[in-house]
């Protein structure tokens, strides 16, 4: 075997290393022609030992035929049709020159269609086409075969000898696994793992049983070569790649499938050193000498197990520089890894990658064709079980089961075998400290404090203060864990313990219930028993560090992020993501409690519980650009407290709320938490996934007790009674929620309480049909409900006629109702007429996105004519209406003076269909007319200016996506400037104007008295037609207020004429910027304007993230200077409450 070198020089060695052979025996050729044959006899060799047997023989068969039409001497064909790969490669040498033999066996691979393999051959025959033998080439073991100068009647002799020699290969090779796999037995079967079961375990997963058959051709004949396990932190996917490897070692696994297994661990590896691929895997082989060539000669029967992919997030050049090709070239590691994963590197070899879900989406770029393994853990009977098995009083079995699996954030950490029995040893501590279990506030910071705390206390000296060396054994293992978390490490060695004056014989002293494991991936190796263990004291770690002198080098800073964007710009919170439930669970006053007894002196708390609430307070003030899943975790944070006090001061800012509920503990995190919302205004909860099943039909043998409890029933009604009964909420959206008839039954019924002051309740999207029943007897009872809106819920005419029933009813006070997109038939329009003729309270109807046929608009017509009809606002939005439509709604507009809004944006009426509109609409009683994307033109413009004409109520008017063109807008200019026109408000956005139209518009700004709001978005002004406009802004007689102009082509170059503009105007308040071509210098020149005492802007269109950081601090700064000033991209969202009042 050649001893692996260590020094540079290793990476000019050809890619196939070969064992050194007693070359005594071979004829007196010269050295280098000698090793260099052996270098190419032994390529073919490996080309060969592709073939299968039934492949091996159709080769001998043509090699047959081709050499017949040779002129060569003749193949001994005895031995030819007796040999095996390794004699037949050194008979093809022997009998035909080097480069001869390569192009003969290429050419018989090519016409068995073996591409594959023929390309594999020329790349090995240009490795061998050279004529001289690098200097450094190590000596090899090879089977040579005769040289030209031996007599032709010697080879069948040495033929046998070959073969003879390929049988001692064949067994040398056999030693070689059965020692790696003893080593593999040895090093995977620890102590560690029969302590915590979590090896035992990992064969009763159910994906440790589709693994077995995972790396096998499917149906269609695909085979996987890289198969990722991926799922939480801890679930257990490390544990089952450790079970692949030690089944293989034991025979059970794979056996026709691999040859060798190989187990990599991210954090085992040293990324920056450099090294061939071949000296990575020789740190797993267990003798000084690896045999790579037998092994990675054979790439398609080799197994490469990548642990903790996620470790290699730190990894310099993961994801860069050139792929390396060769197992013996010496490179960075991280860059083989890559190599490895691309399929670079060995690619007929197989891969199985765990990963946490965090770092899928790195994974995902770097893998070729992979299948992807959830790895869900134990499971739920199986977790029963092992909780059971851990506690051996029989009459405390039925009490901790059930303080466990009715919490579920504990049940679902027990997913690994490690944390069931951590979690039973904690319970029973609290026992013996007198606690009790309460089911559903228990948390698992709580339970691990104890399971810490009250370990080294020895016999009924509860109380007694941790020891001087006790406690800096305490401080060393925080600063370990910490550590470990900054930098993404979870296994350690001796060195990290003694850097921190750790021994395992303290720890084991100290805790005897063992914290952390040993011999992982190695002797000299530690791991916490879970990951969630190492979090823990991670969090402690910022706990104790109030008590110490000296500055943290992982300071956790929240305070230094203004905003909730900047606090995910740092990377804090992704770190830590896990490390803050338990910060927050040791603010608790019980944790906090415990703690100082243990440690003799009261702990400060002041700046990790300030961190902690400006991390909370982020979310609540800026609603908006937090995320959901934010929110809900930081619910689960505060959970942890159990502390009303803290919990009432973090949620202080939160007005508006967005949870996704998909498990139980949600509900009751959520629950705990919005009781302590004072000020919660709005709220929208999506529920997922909660009752689509019964929770315990996955349990089969689930004790009686627990099939009877109602659990989940008890969490949704305790979550909707705090909804209903809040005292500020007003508007509840259940956005996208599942809910099943039972869950709406309770959630109406909630909604009836006397004390419910919700007055907006929004099921837009969610699946709530089968119990809509219970929302309309809730109706008749909460009189404060005043808005509805059941957009996009598919409703049958009985859900329609149930619905109209009880809107017609007396104590039905509900203004508006939103039926939009719900499938509605022309007897639904019949019965709504109906709720218009008799209910005094609606006020609001929308209909948009229903198909209304001109029958189906008729008594909705009819009912509108009434002299008591007293609805105010109507949708008829994307209706699918016609002219005809058109004609029968103007006569009811002739005769309605209720009416004051009405949309009928995205239908087409046609000229036949606008002008009985236009001449109905002076004699109505319309302020706000919406015509957006309706095809209008030139003539429909001339229709409008007609209802304009000495209209004294239409106050606002909407023709944005409209082809009116310059000539169109003209004629609405005109009539706007006469006195007798009160328009306050022209939306003309898309309409294909153009900067000639600016200068009439220039004069409508001068004149008009009524001109509040216009909005010219999307069309080509031009710095031309914005210097006109500009003419009439720096007019006094100018009262407009709000300005439009995003998307209008402006450049820096209409800067000088804007700023003159905004130095006279006084009564512009919001301008949109946004989309023009500013550069960084004319922004701030428009800061400078914005910031004078004299102008009244109060609301800017631009995107900050267009311009450089410079510009965008400049911004900030501006807004920072004057408190009401708003900056931001998204301009329409700043308008007046009633502005978009057709929006839901």
């Amino acid at each position: 075997l050649v001893p692996l070198p260590t020094d540079p020089i290793s990476s000019k060695l050809p890619k196939n290393l070969l064992s050194d052979q007693n070359l005594s025996s071979q004829p007196c050729v010269t050295k280098e022609d000698d090793q260099w044959v052996s270098f190419s006899n032994y390529g073919l060799q490996w080309c060969l030992k592709e073939l299968s047997k039934e492949e091996l023989q159709t080769f001998k068969e043509l090699l047959r035929k081709k050499h017949s039409r040779s002129t060569t001497s003749a193949l001994p064909w005895t031995e030819v049709d007796n040999t095996n790969t390794e004699s037949l490669a050194s008979l093809l040498h022997e009998y035909y020159e080097r480069p001869t033999a390569w192009t003969m066996a290429i050419d018989i691979f090519e016409e068995m269609k073996l591409l594959t393999l023929s390309e594999k051959a020329r790349d090995e025959m240009k490795k061998h086409s050279t004529d001289t033998v690098p200097e450094d080439a190590a000596p090899v073991r090879t089977d040579q075969g005769p040289s030209k100068e031996e007599a032709p009647e010697t080879s069948q002799a040495r033929g046998q000898d070959e073969a003879a020699a390929a049988e001692t290969q064949d067994q040398d090779d056999d030693t070689d696994r059965r020692d790696y796999k003893a080593h593999v037995k040895s090093k995977f079967a620890i102590k560690s793992d029969s302590h915590n079961g979590s090896e035992n375990a990992a064969s009763d997963w159910p994906e440790m049983q589709m693994l077995a058959d995972i790396f096998n051709p499917d149906q269609r004949g695909f085979r996987p070569r890289t198969v990722v396990l991926h799922g939480r932190s801890g679930v257990g996917k490390s544990a089952l790649a450790r079970r692949v490897i030690l089944r293989w070692a034991e025979g059970a696994l794979y056996q026709d499938l691999f040859n060798y297994v190989f187990f990599l661990h991210a954090s085992d590896i040293k990324w920056r050193e450099e090294s061939s691929f071949v000296e990575l895997l020789a740190r797993e082989w267990p003798h000084p000498q690896f045999p790579a060539t037998e092994i990675l000669s054979r790439p398609g029967r080799l197994l490469f197990i990548l642990d903790s992919f996620d470790d290699l997030d730190s990894a310099p050049g993961l994801c860069a520089g050139k792929l390396c090709t060769d197992w013996t070239e010496r490179r960075p590691r991280c860059a083989l890894v890559r190599s490895l994963l691309k399929k670079a590197l060995l690619p007929e070899s197989s891969l199985l990658v765990t990963v946490r879900d965090v770092g899928m989406e790195q994974l995902k770029s770097l893998i070729v064709s992979p299948l992807y393994l959830v790895v869900g853990g134990i499971p739920v009977q199986r977790r029963i079980q092992l909780l059971l098995e851990h506690i051996p009083s029989e009459h405390r079995k039925m009490q901790v089961l059930h303080s466990v699996v009715d919490n579920h954030r504990l049940f679902d950490q027990c997913q690994v075998p490690a944390v069931c029995l951590l979690i039973c040893s904690a319970l029973e501590l609290q026992e013996a400290v007198g606690k009790s279990l309460a089911p559903t506030c228990q948390t698992l910071t709580g339970l691990y404090a104890t399971f810490v705390f009250h370990q080294p206390t020895p016999g009924a000296a509860l109380q007694r203060c941790l020891s001087y060396e006790e406690r800096a054994v305490l401080k060393g293992l925080c600063h370990v864990a910490v550590q470990g978390v900054w930098s993404r490490k979870s296994v350690f060695s001796s060195d990290d313990l003694r850097a921190h004056g750790l021994s395992a014989f303290e720890l084991s002293s100290m805790f005897p219930m063992s914290l952390l494991l040993q011999g992982v991936h190695g002797e000299r190796r530690y791991a916490f028993v879970h990951l969630s263990l190492q979090d823990f004291f991670a969090a402690l770690y910022y706990v104790l560090e109030a008590l110490e002198k000296e500055t943290s080098s992982c300071s956790l800073f929240f305070e230094a992020a203004q905003s909730w964007l900047e606090l995910k710009q740092t990377g804090i919170d992704s770190r830590l993501a896990r490390v803050k439930h338990f910060l927050f669970g040791l603010m608790s006053r019980e944790v906090m409690r415990t703690l100082e007894i243990r440690l003799g002196c009261p702990v400060p708390q002041g700046v990790v519980k300030r961190e902690l609430l400006h991390w909370v307070s982020l979310l609540g003030r800026q609603a908006t650009a937090s995320a959901p899943a934010d929110v809900i975790e930081s619910f689960h944070c505060l959970f942890e407290t159990q502390d009303e006090d803290f919990v009432l001061e973090a949620l202080d800012s939160f007005q508006d709320v967005r949870l996704p509920i998909s498990q139980r503990m949600d509900l009751i995190a959520s629950s705990f938490c919005l009781r302590h919302c004072r000020h919660l205004r709005r709220i929208r909860v999506d529920v997922k996934d909660l009752f689509l099943k019964d929770e315990f039909a996955v349990w089969p043998t689930i004790p009686p007790w627990m099939q009877t409890r109602t659990l989940m029933d008890e969490c949704w009604e305790n979550f909707c009674s705090v909804l209903a009964t809040h005292p500020s909420l007003r508007q509840l959206d259940l956005g996208s929620s599942i809910l099943s008839d039972w869950a709406m039954k309770v959630l109406c019924a909630k909604l009836r309480h006397p004390a419910c002051r919700i007055q907006t309740l929004i099921l837009k999207g969610a699946q709530v049909a089968p119990g809509l029943q219970h929302l309309w007897v809730t109706l008749l009872t909460n009189r404060n409900i005043k808005h509805l809106n059941l957009g996009n819920t598919l409703l049958k005419e009985e859900d329609v006629k149930m619905a109209c029933e009880a809107l017609k009813h007396p104590n039905s006070l509900l203004e508006s109702l939103r039926l939009d997109s719900c499938g509605l038939t022309q007897i639904c329009y019949l019965m709504i007429s109906q709720v218009i003729h008799k209910s005094t309270s609606l006020k609001t109807l929308s209909i948009a996105g229903n198909k209304v046929t001109d029958w189906g608009l008729k008594p909705l017509c009819d009912a509108l004519r009434l002299s008591w009809c007293s609805l105010q606002r109507l949708i008829l939005e994307n209706c699918g209406l016609t002219a005809v439509s058109c004609q029968v709604l103007a006569l009811a507009l002739t005769d309605n003076h209720s009416l004051t809004h009405l949309c009928l944006s995205n239908n087409n009426p046609e000229h036949e269909g606008l002008s009985p509109l236009s001449r109905a609409i002076p004699d109505s009683g319309l302020r706000w007319l919406l015509l957006d994307q309706c095809n209008l033109d030139v003539a429909g413009c001339g229709y409008l200016a007609f209802a304009l004409k000495d209209n004294r109520r239409l106050t606002h008017l909407s023709l944005n996506k409209n082809p009116l063109g310059d000539s169109g807008v003209k004629l609405l200019y005109e009539v706007m400037r006469e006195p007798s026109c009160h328009l306050q408000d022209l939306e003309v956005a898309d309409c294909r104007l153009t900067a000639a139209c600016c200068g009439s518009l220039s004069h409508v700004i001068v004149r008009s008295k009524h001109l509040k709001s216009l909005d010219l978005a999307g069309n080509a002004l031009g710095d031309t037609g914005m210097a006109a406009l500009c003419e009439g802004l720096k007019q006094r007689t100018s009262v407009l207020q709000r300005l439009g102009l995003e998307a209008c082509g402006l450049t820096s170059d209409c800067c000088g004429a804007l700023l003159l503009a905004l130095s006279h105007n006084q009564h512009l308040t919001s301008l949109n910027l946004v989309r023009n071509n500013f550069s960084p210098n004319t922004v701030k020149k428009l800061c400078s304007a914005f910031a004078r005492p004299t102008s009244n802007l109060r609301i800017i269109g631009l995107w900050k993230e267009q311009y450089p950081a410079q510009t965008q601090r400049l911004l900030e700064e501006l807004q920072r200077l004057r408190p009401g000033l708003v900056v931001d991209g998204d301009w329409y969202s700043h308008g007046e409450d009633d502005r978009y009042w057709w929006k839901d």
